[in-house]
Protein backbone atom coordinates (compact mmCIF):
# COMPACT_ATOMS: atom_id res chain seq x y z
CA UNK A 1 0.00 0.00 0.00
CA UNK A 2 1.41 3.70 -0.59
CA UNK A 3 1.74 5.98 1.89
CA UNK A 4 -0.51 9.06 2.55
CA UNK A 5 -0.20 12.09 0.54
CA UNK A 6 2.62 14.45 1.72
CA UNK A 7 1.94 18.09 1.86
CA UNK A 8 3.14 18.97 -1.60
CA UNK A 9 1.03 16.42 -3.02
CA UNK A 10 -1.98 18.34 -1.56
CA UNK A 11 -0.86 21.86 -2.74
CA UNK A 12 -0.35 20.31 -6.13
CA UNK A 13 -3.84 19.36 -5.88
CA UNK A 14 -4.99 22.56 -4.73
CA UNK A 15 -3.05 25.17 -7.26
CA UNK A 16 -4.43 22.50 -10.47
CA UNK A 17 -7.61 23.62 -8.59
CA UNK A 18 -7.08 27.76 -7.83
CA UNK A 19 -3.65 28.89 -9.34
CA UNK A 20 -3.77 32.21 -8.59
CA UNK A 21 -4.74 32.17 -5.44
CA UNK A 22 -2.11 33.60 -2.72
CA UNK A 23 -0.13 31.09 -0.70
CA UNK A 24 2.70 33.01 0.64
CA UNK A 25 3.32 36.54 1.75
CA UNK A 26 7.25 37.46 2.77
CA UNK A 27 7.97 40.98 3.09
CA UNK A 28 6.97 42.62 0.12
CA UNK A 29 6.28 39.77 -2.04
CA UNK A 30 3.10 37.13 -2.82
CA UNK A 31 3.17 33.58 -4.26
CA UNK A 32 0.15 32.06 -5.52
CA UNK A 33 -0.63 28.25 -5.20
CA UNK A 34 0.23 27.70 -9.15
CA UNK A 35 3.82 29.35 -8.86
CA UNK A 36 4.10 27.54 -5.52
CA UNK A 37 3.76 24.02 -6.60
CA UNK A 38 5.73 24.78 -9.10
CA UNK A 39 8.79 25.40 -7.18
CA UNK A 40 7.80 22.61 -5.16
CA UNK A 41 8.28 20.38 -7.89
CA UNK A 42 11.36 21.81 -9.60
CA UNK A 43 13.03 21.29 -6.22
CA UNK A 44 12.47 18.27 -5.83
CA UNK A 45 13.15 17.28 -9.04
CA UNK A 46 16.60 18.97 -8.54
CA UNK A 47 16.90 17.09 -5.48
CA UNK A 48 16.44 14.01 -6.18
CA UNK A 49 18.58 13.91 -9.32
CA UNK A 50 21.27 15.27 -6.89
CA UNK A 51 20.86 11.85 -5.08
CA UNK A 52 18.51 12.65 -1.81
CA UNK A 53 16.85 9.17 -1.36
CA UNK A 54 13.53 7.76 0.98
CA UNK A 55 15.41 8.16 4.58
CA UNK A 56 18.26 10.18 4.05
CA UNK A 57 18.35 12.74 7.24
CA UNK A 58 18.59 16.44 5.97
CA UNK A 59 18.63 19.67 8.05
CA UNK A 60 17.37 22.74 6.59
CA UNK A 61 18.18 26.46 7.47
CA UNK A 62 17.70 30.18 5.87
CA UNK A 63 17.38 32.22 3.73
CA UNK A 64 13.60 33.42 4.69
CA UNK A 65 10.28 31.20 5.81
CA UNK A 66 9.96 30.17 2.25
CA UNK A 67 12.69 29.06 0.78
CA UNK A 68 13.07 26.51 3.68
CA UNK A 69 9.38 25.84 3.28
CA UNK A 70 10.07 24.46 0.11
CA UNK A 71 13.16 22.33 0.63
CA UNK A 72 11.15 21.02 3.98
CA UNK A 73 8.02 19.78 2.02
CA UNK A 74 10.24 18.65 -1.19
CA UNK A 75 12.26 16.61 0.94
CA UNK A 76 9.42 15.52 2.95
CA UNK A 77 7.67 14.61 -0.74
CA UNK A 78 10.46 12.03 -1.19
CA UNK A 79 10.82 10.63 2.32
CA UNK A 80 13.77 12.17 3.32
CA UNK A 81 13.65 12.95 7.24
CA UNK A 82 14.07 16.50 7.63
CA UNK A 83 15.66 18.31 10.77
CA UNK A 84 15.69 22.44 10.72
CA UNK A 85 18.56 24.85 12.61
CA UNK A 86 19.03 28.43 12.92
CA UNK A 87 21.73 29.61 10.11
CA UNK A 88 23.72 31.54 12.55
CA UNK A 89 24.03 31.09 16.47
CA UNK A 90 22.41 27.61 16.69
CA UNK A 91 23.90 25.98 20.32
CA UNK A 92 23.12 22.77 19.35
CA UNK A 93 24.52 22.98 15.67
CA UNK A 94 27.37 20.52 16.78
CA UNK A 95 25.34 17.86 17.63
CA UNK A 96 22.82 17.90 15.37
CA UNK A 97 25.39 17.83 11.98
CA UNK A 98 26.24 14.51 13.14
CA UNK A 99 23.11 13.21 12.79
CA UNK A 100 22.03 14.24 9.07
CA UNK A 101 23.67 13.53 5.24
CA UNK A 102 23.00 16.76 4.22
CA UNK A 103 22.82 20.52 5.00
CA UNK A 104 21.10 23.19 3.05
CA UNK A 105 21.89 26.37 4.18
CA UNK A 106 21.85 30.42 3.24
CA UNK A 107 25.49 30.31 4.97
CA UNK A 108 28.52 27.89 4.87
CA UNK A 109 28.19 25.65 8.12
CA UNK A 110 31.54 23.82 9.97
CA UNK A 111 30.18 20.20 9.23
CA UNK A 112 31.88 16.83 9.83
CA UNK A 113 32.94 14.44 6.80
CA UNK A 114 30.85 13.16 5.08
CA UNK A 115 27.80 15.75 5.26
CA UNK A 116 27.11 17.04 2.28
CA UNK A 117 26.04 21.07 2.25
CA UNK A 118 24.06 22.51 -0.15
CA UNK A 119 23.88 26.62 -0.55
CA UNK A 120 20.78 27.92 -0.45
CA UNK A 121 21.74 30.78 -2.49
CA UNK A 122 20.49 33.62 -5.14
CA UNK A 123 21.32 30.65 -7.90
CA UNK A 124 19.52 28.06 -6.24
CA UNK A 125 16.16 30.09 -6.14
CA UNK A 126 16.50 31.24 -9.80
CA UNK A 127 16.38 27.43 -10.79
CA UNK A 128 13.59 26.51 -8.04
CA UNK A 129 11.83 29.52 -9.50
CA UNK A 130 12.01 28.20 -13.43
CA UNK A 131 9.29 26.35 -15.49
CA UNK A 132 8.99 23.26 -14.33
CA UNK A 133 9.13 21.12 -17.56
CA UNK A 134 8.55 17.27 -17.61
CA UNK A 135 6.45 14.34 -15.28
CA UNK A 136 6.71 15.39 -11.59
CA UNK A 137 8.92 13.08 -9.49
CA UNK A 138 8.03 9.98 -8.24
CA UNK A 139 6.47 10.33 -4.54
CA UNK A 140 7.81 8.84 -1.95
CA UNK A 141 6.50 9.75 1.21
CA UNK A 142 7.49 7.95 4.38
CA UNK A 143 4.88 5.31 5.21
CA UNK A 144 3.40 5.72 8.96
CA UNK A 145 5.68 3.52 10.73
CA UNK A 146 9.34 4.88 9.18
CA UNK A 147 10.99 8.12 10.66
CA UNK A 148 10.15 11.97 8.98
CA UNK A 149 11.05 14.20 11.09
CA UNK A 150 13.41 15.24 13.81
CA UNK A 151 11.96 17.47 16.20
CA UNK A 152 14.34 19.07 19.63
CA UNK A 153 13.66 20.47 23.09
CA UNK A 154 13.53 24.32 23.77
CA UNK A 155 17.01 23.44 25.03
CA UNK A 156 16.02 26.28 28.10
CA UNK A 157 17.64 24.57 30.92
CA UNK A 158 20.59 23.20 28.85
CA UNK A 159 21.67 21.22 25.98
CA UNK A 160 18.48 20.88 23.74
CA UNK A 161 17.53 16.88 23.78
CA UNK A 162 16.57 15.16 20.20
CA UNK A 163 13.73 13.32 19.01
CA UNK A 164 12.92 11.41 16.06
CA UNK A 165 9.16 11.80 14.88
CA UNK A 166 7.84 8.82 12.72
CA UNK A 167 5.38 9.91 10.22
CA UNK A 168 2.60 8.33 12.19
CA UNK A 169 3.69 10.99 15.45
CA UNK A 170 4.68 13.61 12.90
CA UNK A 171 0.96 13.27 11.03
CA UNK A 172 -0.89 13.77 14.76
CA UNK A 173 1.07 17.53 14.86
CA UNK A 174 -0.19 18.09 11.30
CA UNK A 175 -3.41 16.70 11.39
CA UNK A 176 -4.49 16.22 15.31
CA UNK A 177 -7.11 14.03 16.27
CA UNK A 178 -9.41 17.49 17.12
CA UNK A 179 -8.60 20.62 15.80
CA UNK A 180 -9.96 23.91 17.68
CA UNK A 181 -8.26 26.81 15.09
CA UNK A 182 -10.06 25.65 12.25
CA UNK A 183 -7.82 26.13 8.99
CA UNK A 184 -9.60 27.19 5.82
CA UNK A 185 -8.98 28.72 2.15
CA UNK A 186 -9.83 32.27 3.43
CA UNK A 187 -6.95 31.54 6.51
CA UNK A 188 -3.88 33.59 6.15
CA UNK A 189 -1.67 32.40 9.04
CA UNK A 190 0.86 34.42 10.66
CA UNK A 191 3.25 32.43 12.13
CA UNK A 192 5.84 33.87 15.31
CA UNK A 193 8.31 31.49 15.70
CA UNK A 194 10.82 29.96 13.73
CA UNK A 195 10.49 26.47 11.75
CA UNK A 196 13.04 25.23 14.29
CA UNK A 197 9.79 25.08 16.33
CA UNK A 198 8.22 22.05 15.11
CA UNK A 199 4.64 23.31 16.35
CA UNK A 200 5.47 25.68 13.38
CA UNK A 201 6.54 23.79 10.89
CA UNK A 202 3.24 21.71 11.67
CA UNK A 203 0.75 24.59 11.46
CA UNK A 204 2.14 25.70 8.18
CA UNK A 205 1.43 22.23 7.04
CA UNK A 206 -1.96 22.01 8.53
CA UNK A 207 -2.66 25.44 6.83
CA UNK A 208 -1.01 24.60 3.36
CA UNK A 209 -3.15 21.50 3.33
CA UNK A 210 -6.55 23.67 3.74
CA UNK A 211 -5.57 25.55 1.12
CA UNK A 212 -4.39 28.58 3.34
CA UNK A 213 -2.10 31.67 3.27
CA UNK A 214 1.20 31.37 5.07
CA UNK A 215 2.63 34.99 6.11
CA UNK A 216 5.54 35.94 7.62
CA UNK A 217 6.36 39.67 8.96
CA UNK A 218 6.53 41.45 12.16
CA UNK A 219 4.18 43.59 14.03
CA UNK A 220 4.73 46.88 12.30
CA UNK A 221 3.49 45.51 9.01
CA UNK A 222 0.20 43.88 10.66
CA UNK A 223 -2.28 46.20 8.45
CA UNK A 224 -0.79 44.98 5.31
CA UNK A 225 -0.40 41.32 6.42
CA UNK A 226 -4.27 41.41 7.69
CA UNK A 227 -3.80 37.57 9.40
CA UNK A 228 -6.84 36.08 10.23
CA UNK A 229 -4.99 33.65 12.73
CA UNK A 230 -1.92 34.16 14.72
CA UNK A 231 -0.14 31.15 15.98
CA UNK A 232 3.29 31.24 18.54
CA UNK A 233 4.68 31.10 21.44
CA UNK A 234 3.29 33.51 24.53
CA UNK A 235 6.67 35.23 24.35
CA UNK A 236 6.43 35.73 20.64
CA UNK A 237 3.19 36.85 20.88
CA UNK A 238 4.35 39.42 23.30
CA UNK A 239 7.01 40.58 21.50
CA UNK A 240 4.26 40.98 18.15
CA UNK A 241 1.91 42.83 20.89
CA UNK A 242 5.37 45.27 21.75
CA UNK A 243 5.98 45.65 17.63
CA UNK A 244 2.29 46.64 16.64
CA UNK A 245 1.70 50.32 15.61
CA UNK A 246 0.44 52.95 18.88
CA UNK A 247 -3.69 52.21 19.19
CA UNK A 248 -4.08 49.17 16.43
CA UNK A 249 -6.79 47.48 16.63
CA UNK A 250 -7.83 45.12 14.28
CA UNK A 251 -10.42 45.70 11.97
CA UNK A 252 -11.97 42.49 12.25
CA UNK A 253 -11.67 39.38 14.64
CA UNK A 254 -8.24 37.49 14.57
CA UNK A 255 -7.89 34.19 16.06
CA UNK A 256 -4.43 33.74 18.39
CA UNK A 257 -3.41 30.62 19.40
CA UNK A 258 -0.04 30.13 21.58
CA UNK A 259 1.56 27.30 22.68
CA UNK A 260 4.88 26.15 24.93
CA UNK A 261 4.13 27.98 27.60
CA UNK A 262 1.28 29.44 29.95
CA UNK A 263 -0.16 32.69 28.52
CA UNK A 264 -0.88 35.10 31.39
CA UNK A 265 -4.33 36.40 31.52
CA UNK A 266 -2.52 40.21 30.68
CA UNK A 267 -1.35 38.87 27.77
CA UNK A 268 -4.64 36.96 27.61
CA UNK A 269 -6.51 40.20 27.69
CA UNK A 270 -4.19 42.40 25.93
CA UNK A 271 -4.20 40.24 22.69
CA UNK A 272 -8.13 39.94 22.80
CA UNK A 273 -8.25 43.85 23.38
CA UNK A 274 -6.23 44.16 20.31
CA UNK A 275 -7.49 41.58 18.09
CA UNK A 276 -10.62 40.85 19.40
CA UNK A 277 -10.87 37.51 18.59
CA UNK A 278 -10.59 34.09 20.22
CA UNK A 279 -7.51 33.56 22.42
CA UNK A 280 -6.53 29.61 22.67
CA UNK A 281 -3.26 28.86 24.37
CA UNK A 282 -2.67 24.78 24.20
CA UNK A 283 -0.61 22.61 26.69
CA UNK A 284 1.48 20.06 25.56
CA UNK A 285 5.37 19.24 25.15
CA UNK A 286 7.67 18.26 22.76
CA UNK A 287 8.02 14.88 23.62
CA UNK A 288 4.34 14.15 22.95
CA UNK A 289 2.28 16.67 21.22
CA UNK A 290 -1.10 17.77 22.92
CA UNK A 291 -2.25 17.15 26.25
CA UNK A 292 -4.80 19.76 26.06
CA UNK A 293 -6.18 21.72 23.60
CA UNK A 294 -7.12 24.93 25.60
CA UNK A 295 -5.95 26.05 29.16
CA UNK A 296 -7.94 28.96 30.40
CA UNK A 297 -6.42 31.63 32.08
CA UNK A 298 -5.86 29.64 35.71
CA UNK A 299 -3.95 26.84 33.62
CA UNK A 300 -7.15 24.16 33.67
CA UNK A 301 -7.85 22.22 30.83
CA UNK A 302 -9.61 19.26 29.57
CA UNK A 303 -7.44 16.32 28.03
CA UNK A 304 -7.28 15.99 24.29
CA UNK A 305 -8.50 12.43 22.73
CA UNK A 306 -6.12 9.98 22.91
CA UNK A 307 -4.52 11.42 25.70
CA UNK A 308 -3.97 9.83 29.50
CA UNK A 309 -2.04 11.33 32.40
CA UNK A 310 -1.08 10.12 35.53
CA UNK A 311 -0.31 12.17 38.43
CA UNK A 312 3.37 10.60 40.27
CA UNK A 313 4.89 11.76 43.58
CA UNK A 314 8.61 11.74 44.17
CA UNK A 315 9.28 8.52 44.09
CA UNK A 316 6.96 7.77 40.94
CA UNK A 317 3.63 6.55 43.00
CA UNK A 318 -0.08 7.45 41.68
CA UNK A 319 -1.54 10.32 43.39
CA UNK A 320 -5.21 10.65 43.94
CA UNK A 321 -7.21 13.26 41.99
CA UNK A 322 -6.52 16.49 43.53
CA UNK A 323 -3.22 16.53 44.83
CA UNK A 324 -0.27 17.87 42.63
CA UNK A 325 2.33 15.96 41.68
CA UNK A 326 4.64 15.24 38.49
CA UNK A 327 2.73 14.76 35.11
CA UNK A 328 3.32 11.73 33.10
CA UNK A 329 2.00 11.09 29.93
CA UNK A 330 1.01 9.38 27.01
CA UNK A 331 -0.67 10.68 23.82
CA UNK A 332 -0.95 9.25 19.78
CA UNK A 333 2.36 11.41 19.10
CA UNK A 334 4.89 10.43 21.77
CA UNK A 335 8.18 9.37 20.90
CA UNK A 336 10.27 6.68 21.89
CA UNK A 337 13.16 8.68 23.60
CA UNK A 338 16.66 11.00 22.96
CA UNK A 339 18.93 10.46 20.07
CA UNK A 340 22.18 9.46 21.53
CA UNK A 341 20.75 10.36 24.97
CA UNK A 342 20.03 6.66 26.85
CA UNK A 343 20.38 7.95 30.67
CA UNK A 344 17.96 10.86 29.72
CA UNK A 345 15.67 8.36 27.58
CA UNK A 346 15.74 5.70 30.81
CA UNK A 347 14.80 8.81 33.09
CA UNK A 348 11.75 10.20 30.95
CA UNK A 349 10.82 7.07 29.16
CA UNK A 350 9.46 4.50 31.66
CA UNK A 351 6.68 1.18 30.74
CA UNK A 352 5.09 3.56 27.96
CA UNK A 353 4.65 7.11 29.54
CA UNK A 354 6.52 9.99 29.27
CA UNK A 355 7.59 11.53 32.93
CA UNK A 356 7.26 15.32 32.79
CA UNK A 357 8.93 17.68 34.46
CA UNK A 358 5.94 19.29 34.91
CA UNK A 359 3.73 19.56 38.16
CA UNK A 360 -0.46 19.49 37.69
CA UNK A 361 -3.54 17.70 39.02
CA UNK A 362 -6.34 15.98 38.37
CA UNK A 363 -9.44 18.05 39.29
CA UNK A 364 -12.33 17.00 37.18
CA UNK A 365 -13.13 14.12 34.58
CA UNK A 366 -10.30 14.69 32.15
CA UNK A 367 -9.65 18.35 33.90
CA UNK A 368 -6.11 18.94 34.22
CA UNK A 369 -4.76 22.06 36.16
CA UNK A 370 -1.21 22.81 35.28
CA UNK A 371 0.86 24.18 37.92
CA UNK A 372 4.20 24.87 36.28
CA UNK A 373 8.01 23.26 35.89
CA UNK A 374 8.81 20.99 38.42
CA UNK A 375 12.60 22.25 38.09
CA UNK A 376 10.90 25.79 37.96
CA UNK A 377 9.61 26.61 41.25
CA UNK A 378 10.85 28.89 43.54
CA UNK A 379 10.69 29.23 47.20
CA UNK A 380 8.99 32.65 48.99
CA UNK A 381 8.46 32.70 52.10
CA UNK A 382 8.56 28.72 52.79
CA UNK A 383 5.64 28.14 49.68
CA UNK A 384 6.83 26.85 46.41
CA UNK A 385 6.14 29.05 43.52
CA UNK A 386 6.23 28.49 39.53
CA UNK A 387 8.77 31.10 38.07
CA UNK A 388 6.00 31.91 35.63
CA UNK A 389 3.79 33.57 38.26
CA UNK A 390 6.48 35.68 39.84
CA UNK A 391 7.70 36.64 36.03
CA UNK A 392 4.32 37.74 35.81
CA UNK A 393 4.24 40.10 38.20
CA UNK A 394 6.98 41.57 37.54
CA UNK A 395 5.90 42.27 33.73
CA UNK A 396 3.17 44.23 34.60
CA UNK A 397 4.73 46.71 37.08
CA UNK A 398 5.17 49.87 35.37
CA UNK A 399 8.96 50.33 35.90
CA UNK A 400 10.17 46.72 34.33
CA UNK A 401 10.19 46.20 30.91
CA UNK A 402 10.85 42.36 31.01
CA UNK A 403 11.72 40.01 33.90
CA UNK A 404 13.01 36.14 34.59
CA UNK A 405 13.18 34.19 37.68
CA UNK A 406 15.22 31.23 38.76
CA UNK A 407 16.33 29.73 41.95
CA UNK A 408 20.03 31.06 42.01
CA UNK A 409 22.39 28.42 44.14
CA UNK A 410 25.18 30.70 45.53
CA UNK A 411 28.44 29.78 46.88
CA UNK A 412 28.40 27.62 50.16
CA UNK A 413 25.34 25.85 49.02
CA UNK A 414 22.50 28.85 49.80
CA UNK A 415 19.80 28.99 47.82
CA UNK A 416 18.43 32.13 46.47
CA UNK A 417 15.83 33.82 44.66
CA UNK A 418 17.51 34.84 41.38
CA UNK A 419 15.40 37.81 39.53
CA UNK A 420 16.75 39.61 36.39
CA UNK A 421 14.90 42.60 35.29
CA UNK A 422 14.99 45.42 32.54
CA UNK A 423 14.11 48.01 33.76
CA UNK A 424 11.52 49.90 31.97
CA UNK A 425 12.66 53.65 29.46
CA UNK A 426 13.19 56.26 32.46
CA UNK A 427 13.51 54.26 35.20
CA UNK A 428 16.40 54.07 37.33
CA UNK A 429 17.88 50.59 38.90
CA UNK A 430 17.04 52.09 42.07
CA UNK A 431 13.50 52.30 40.94
CA UNK A 432 12.99 49.14 39.27
CA UNK A 433 14.20 47.24 42.12
CA UNK A 434 11.51 49.00 44.38
CA UNK A 435 8.92 47.41 41.73
CA UNK A 436 10.50 44.36 42.35
CA UNK A 437 9.75 44.52 46.13
CA UNK A 438 5.95 45.92 45.45
CA UNK A 439 5.20 43.09 43.38
CA UNK A 440 6.68 40.50 45.70
CA UNK A 441 6.60 41.37 48.63
CA UNK A 442 9.97 39.64 49.89
CA UNK A 443 10.16 39.43 53.49
CA UNK A 444 13.52 40.17 55.06
CA UNK A 445 14.18 36.82 55.74
CA UNK A 446 14.11 36.05 51.77
CA UNK A 447 17.59 35.84 49.90
CA UNK A 448 17.29 37.69 46.51
CA UNK A 449 19.99 38.32 44.04
CA UNK A 450 19.14 41.16 41.88
CA UNK A 451 20.54 41.78 38.05
CA UNK A 452 19.70 44.35 35.68
CA UNK A 453 20.45 43.41 32.30
CA UNK A 454 19.73 44.91 29.22
CA UNK A 455 18.00 42.14 27.45
CA UNK A 456 17.06 39.16 29.43
CA UNK A 457 18.52 36.25 27.10
CA UNK A 458 16.34 34.29 25.01
CA UNK A 459 16.40 30.77 22.52
CA UNK A 460 15.77 30.68 19.31
CA UNK A 461 11.97 29.62 20.22
CA UNK A 462 11.95 32.55 22.51
CA UNK A 463 11.88 31.05 25.65
CA UNK A 464 14.36 32.33 28.30
CA UNK A 465 17.84 30.86 28.16
CA UNK A 466 18.29 29.53 31.69
CA UNK A 467 21.46 28.53 31.46
CA UNK A 468 22.55 31.81 30.45
CA UNK A 469 21.06 33.46 32.95
CA UNK A 470 22.75 31.19 35.64
CA UNK A 471 26.53 31.61 34.16
CA UNK A 472 25.72 35.57 34.54
CA UNK A 473 23.96 35.08 38.45
CA UNK A 474 27.33 33.17 39.04
CA UNK A 475 29.62 35.40 37.20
Amino acid sequence: MRAPASTLEIVQAWAAQDPARPVLREDDSELGYGAFAGMLLQCAALLRADGVRKGERVAVSGPGFGIQMVVLLACEALGAVTLSFQAEGDPDAGFLFTQVDRVFSGRAQALPAGVRFHLLDAGFVERIAAPYRGDPPQWTPAAWDEPARISRTSGSTGRSKFMLLRRQAQEQWVRPARDLLGYGRDTRLLLLGPLVINAIFARASQCLRQGGMLLAGHGRDIARLAPTDIYGLPLQLERLLAELPGGYVAHRPVSVATAGGLASPALRAQAAAVFGGRILNRYGGNEVHVVCDELDADGTGVLAPGVEVRVLDEGGRPLPDGEVGILAVRTPAMVEGYLDRPEETAAAFRDGWFVSGDLGAIVGSRRLRLVGRHDELVNIGGLKVPCAKLEELLRGQPGIADAAVLAVHLQGGAVSLGVAVVAAAGMTQEQAAQAVQRALQLGPQQAVRLLFLDAIPRLAMGKTDRMALMRLFSS
